[in-house]
């Protein structure tokens, strides 16, 4: 096989199997080959994202990451995780150290991470 059609054959076997999976756990029909396709376009789409360095040759593991990639990587994880912790800080604050944090609060401070991720990401991929 030549390019990157190997890569892009087990990726099509994977999401195959994703979706059956999630068909044989319960999931209607429909819903699990919607789910599987969409995972199959993502699989398609990341070569082109800017994400990785594509290497044909390498085959199924035609995707890495070089040095700026994961130095990004490691910058967003890093806003975000600092983000998180201050928020859990003011929380503890605001409702007191021995008191019950309502879970909505907790969940958005976990939201507040994620966008500050892919947010922090975007950001410093535009460079």
């Amino acid at each position: 096989m030549k390019g990157m059609t190997l890569y892009y054959v087990s990726r099509a076997i994977l999401t195959a199997l994703f979706g059956f999976l999630l068909y044989a756990t319960g999931m209607v029909w429909w819903l699990a080959t919607l789910l599987g396709a969409l995972a199959f376009a993502l699989f398609l789409w990341a070569p082109h994202s800017g994400r990785y360095s594509v290497h044909p040759e390498w085959g199924v593991t035609a995707l890495r990451r070089d040095e700026r990639t994961q130095a990004i990587n490691d910058k967003a994880a890093r806003n975000a995780f600092v983000l998180v912790m201050l928020s859990l800080g003011g929380l503890l604050l605001a409702f007191g150290i021995e008191a019950d944090i309502p879970a909505h609060w907790l969940e958005y401070a976990l939201l507040l991470g994620f966008a500050t991720y892919y947010v922090s990401d975007l950001w410093l991929r535009r460079r």
